[in-house]
C-alpha cells in the first residue's frame, strides 16, 4: 500500500519516546510476576516547527489530507537529525493541529505521531553508562496498615527487606543515546530484569542490585547534531530463587489466540499486540484489539458463557455482516493458549490449550466494538442440570409431562404423595415425604 511521505523539515530540537506494556503482579515477600502485553514498542515522535505562511500553509494541507482519509504516512528518522535511517508508517496522536500565530503569518507548532518500533535491537551487556552523580535515590518497604485509625493502629511489613529505587541523568553523544535507547528495548520495559553496579565514585556504595526499569516509557529529548539527554528510573527487585525459571520466564511468554470459523473467510486474532501477525496452524493471527470476561469455572448448574469484544472501528464485522449476512451468531469460536519464545517469534506447540470453545451468540455491533458471547452448544438450555428441591411433595414442575408420567384425565395434583397413591401414580412420585414439614433447632 503506497503512503503519503511526510517530508518537512521541522527543527534539530524535538522529543522521541519508547513505549511498553507489562503487567507487573506482585507476590508474597515482595516478589513479582511480570507479563509483557506487547512484543514491539510504540515510538512517538513529538517535532516541532517554526514556519512562515508557506510552510505553515504545507504542514496544515499534509494533516488534512492524512486525517481525512483517517490514513497513516511514511516517516523517514533521518540520521542527520539523531536518527537511525528507518522507515516508519505512522498516525498522528491527536485529531487536532494547533499553532501559535505570530505577525506576518508565521507560526510555531508541534506534532504528535506514533508508530510501531520493529528495529533489530543492537544488544548492550549491562548499563554501565557514565550518569550524573546527583540522582534521586530512594529505600522503599512495603507496610499494610488499618484503614481506619484506632489505638491499636495495627501494621504488618509486608516485605522483609527494602527495596531501593534510583532516578538517573543522561546526557550523551549520538552513539551512546542509541545504546541506551537500545538496552531499554531489550529490555522490554519492566518486563525484563538485569544487574547494576551502584559506583562509588557515582555516590553509590559499589554494590550489584538486581533491578528492573520502573517505567514502560522512555522519553529522550534530541539535541542538535543528535546529542540526547535522558532518565532512567530502575527499581530494586528480587531475583527468583530459580535462576533457570527466570530465564525461562524472560524468553516463554503467553499468548491468546481467537478463532471464529466463518463460511468464505473465518477471523484470526493475535489478542492486543503490537507484533502484526503470528502463525499457528498454517493461519496467520493478527494483532487486534481482544477484550474478553474472565473465564471462571464453577460447580453451579448454569450454562457458562465468555463475553469478548473486539474492534470495529475498521468496520471490518460490520462489512461481514453487510455482505454475507449474519454469519457470525453460531458460528464456531475457539480461544486459544499459546506459548511464544520472544526470541524467535515461533510457538511452542506442545505447551498449546484450549481456554474455551463454542459457538457465537448475542452478537451487538456498533461503530468502534462488536461484542458477542461464546456459549457452549447445549442446544439452547440455560442451565447443565434440573434444578433438584429436596422437599415432601414432588418436584414435577408440570402434572402429566414426561417426568411425571400419569397418562389418565385427571386434571389437577396437589404435589403430594397421597395423590399420587390416588392416580395409581405412586411409583413416579419425586419427592422426599420422610422429611420434616417443619424443624425448629433450640440453640
Amino acid at each position: 500500500m503506497d503512503y503519503p511521505i511526510f517530508d518537512i523539515p521541522y527543527k534539530e530540537v524535538y522529543t522521541t519516546s519508547i513505549e511498553f506494556k507489562t503487567q507487573i503482579n506482585e507476590k508474597m515477600k515482595g516478589y513479582e510476576q511480570r507479563y509483557p502485553v506487547w512484543t514491539y514498542p510504540k515510538r512517538t515522535f513529538t517535532l516541532k516547527f517554526d514556519k512562515n505562511f508557506k510552510g505553515r500553509k504545507e504542514l496544515e494541507d499534509f494533516f488534512i489530507s492524512v486525517l481525512g482519509a483517517a490514513g497513516k504516512f511514511q516517516f523517514v528518522w533521518s540520521e542527520e537529525k539523531g536518527g537511525n535511517g528507518k522507515t516508519y508508517i505512522c498516525n498522528f496522536d491527536d485529531d487536532s493541529f494547533k499553532q501559535d500565530l505570530k505577525d506576518f503569518g508565521f507560526s510555531e507548532a508541534e506534532i504528535k505521531f506514533s508508530c510501531i518500533d520493529d528495529s533489530a535491537v543492537e544488544q548492550a551487556d549491562e548499563l554501565d553508562f557514565y550518569h550524573s552523580a546527583e540522582c534521586e535515590h530512594s529505600i522503599d518497604f512495603y507496610t499494610i496498615v488499618d484503614d481506619i485509625f484506632t489505638s491499636r493502629n495495627e501494621r504488618k511489613s509486608y516485605w522483609d527487606e527494602p527495596k531501593r529505587s534510583w532516578k538517573l541523568k543522561f546526557e550523551k553523544t549520538p552513539a551512546i543515546r542509541k545504546k541506551l535507547e537500545s538496552f531499554f528495548i531489550a529490555k522490554r520495559g519492566c518486563f525484563r530484569s538485569f544487574e547494576w553496579k551502584w559506583k562509588k565514585e557515582l555516590g553509590g556504595d559499589d554494590k550489584t542490585y538486581t533491578v528492573r526499569f520502573d517505567n514502560d516509557t522512555l522519553d529522550v529529548n534530541v539535541e542538535e547534531f543528535g546529542f540526547g539527554s535522558l532518565e532512567l528510573n530502575l527499581k530494586e527487585v528480587f531475583p527468583n530463587t530459580n535462576p533457570l525459571s527466570e530465564i525461562e520466564k524472560d524468553e516463554i511468554i503467553p499468548r491468546k489466540l481467537l478463532n471464529i470459523e466463518l463460511e468464505g473467510g473465518s477471523i484470526f486474532i493475535l489478542d492486543n499486540e503490537t507484533l502484526s501477525s503470528l502463525r499457528y496452524n498454517g493461519q496467520d493471527y493478527i494483532g487486534a484489539p481482544l477484550s474478553y470476561d474472565e473465564i471462571q469455572k464453577d460447580d453451579t448448574t448454569s450454562v457458562s458463557k465468555l463475553g469478548i469484544t473486539l474492534s470495529n472501528v475498521g468496520l471490518a464485522f460490520s462489512g461481514i455482516i453487510g455482505q454475507r449476512g449474519d454469519v457470525i451468531t453460531n458460528a464456531p469460536a475457539v480461544l486459544t493458549l499459546v506459548f511464544l519464545n520472544v526470541n524467535t517469534n515461533t510457538i511452542l506447540t506442545e505447551y498449546t490449550q484450549i481456554l474455551y470453545a463454542g459457538r457465537c451468540n448475542n452478537l451487538k455491533l456498533d461503530y468502534e466494538e462488536a461484542s458477542m458471547d461464546i456459549e457452549p452448544s447445549l442446544g439452547g438450555y440455560e442451565i447443565t442440570a434440573p434444578v433438584m428441591k429436596y422437599r415432601t411433595t414432588c418436584q414435577v414442575r408440570r402434572f402429566k409431562d414426561c417426568r411425571c408420567g400419569y397418562t389418565g384425565e385427571e386434571t389437577t395434583c396437589d404435589r403430594t404423595l397421597a395423590r399420587c397413591k390416588e392416580l395409581g401414580n405412586e411409583a413416579n412420585f419425586r419427592g422426599f415425604p420422610q422429611m420434616y414439614n417443619e424443624l425448629v433447632i433450640k440453640v
